[in-house]
């Protein structure tokens, strides 16, 4: 919404005052975003204004290059439209030269060829764009026909090896890229068969091919998604190490650069049960013998009462 914002507040400056984009200050540049918003709103606005007062309501039976075959205003409204929207084009197609030159090389957009051979491809449907309109259906059937499929054709090259130009970029690229050539694919086979006619399928092409450019405009110096994280690893109680003293580690150390010690290396002798319990036995009255004798301790303690009279 804000970028849509900013390209209104931009189409307004350049209908109030058309120097204003030339003498915008270096800071502020357009960006290829903008132009390419600039360009469809001009051939949308143009296009449905040559509609509205073309002199053929039965045009769309036809194609969209019975609109610039008239010599009225609607004619020539239509076709000053599309040599304006090719040029825009072009423009586009500068603006993300100097925008992917940024990224060329780096990580969101690995091939350094990318900057040079998608803006040239770009220009080139511009300019056959415009020849479109610079050559009206009636006035040269053939070059008209060139012009338009030309345009097609470059876009179609733009599909064809963005999975070598555009790699590293993000992954919502990819995935447009393939939609937009299926639904190409579908329009071509369902024109082919006879199910919609030229000017359905001009409308379709077109519309795929500037919401291609947009959406690439919009998401160019976008990486890939990274990888998801590991996942964190539980450390449980048998896991958990505690960290010994300088003291004790130095001992382990000496130990173990040592060997096995002698009393280690003897095997340790069990102890016979009954020996054990005879023990226990002694220890018990010894124990029992230094404990002092309570009559014996009120006997020593007693003393004769005190005659107090």
């Amino acid at each position: 919404m804000k970028g849509l914002t900013r390209t209104v507040a931009l189409l307004a400056e350049i209908a109030l005052d058309p120097l204003s984009v030339r003498l915008r200050a270096p800071s502020e540049p357009v960006t290829a975003t903008q132009v390419g918003f600039m360009t469809a709103a001009m051939l949308i606005g143009g296009t449905l204004l040559s509609i509205l007062t073309t002199p053929d309501p039965m045009w769309w039976q036809l194609h969209f290059s019975r609109l610039g075959t008239f010599s009225v205003f609607s004619g020539h409204l239509f076709n000053a439209t599309l040599i304006a929207a090719g040029g825009g084009v072009v423009l586009f197609g500068w603006r993300l030269r100097i925008e992917m030159k940024r990224h060329a090389g780096t990580s969101v957009l690995v091939s350094r060829r990318s900057a040079t051979a998608v803006p040239i491809l770009v220009v080139l449907i511009g300019i056959h764009l415009s020849f479109v309109g610079v050559i009206p259906q009636n006035t040269n059937e053939f070059l008209h026909d060139r012009a338009s499929t030309g345009a097609v054709f470059s876009f179609t090259a733009i599909l064809l090896s963005s999975r070598w130009l555009l790699r590293g970029m993000h992954r919502g690229v990819t995935r447009a890229t393939r939609q937009v050539g299926v639904g190409l694919v579908v329009a071509v086979s369902v024109y082919i068969a006879g199910f919609i006619n030229l000017a359905a399928f001009e409308l379709v092409g077109f519309s795929l091919i500037f919401f291609w450019l947009l959406f690439f405009a919009r998401n160019l110096g976008r990486g890939a998604d990274a990888a998801p994280p590991a996942p964190a690893v539980q450390r449980t109680a048998s896991t958990h190490t505690v960290p010994l003293p300088a003291r004790a580690r130095a001992r382990r150390i000496r130990a173990a650069a040592s060997g096995p010690s002698s009393a280690a290396a003897r095997p340790r002798t069990v102890a016979r049960p009954r020996a054990t319990a005879r023990a226990r036995r002694s220890m018990s009255r010894a124990f029992t013998s230094r404990q002092p004798d309570p009559e014996h301790h009120r006997a020593r303690s007693w003393r004769p009462p005190v005659d107090r009279r």
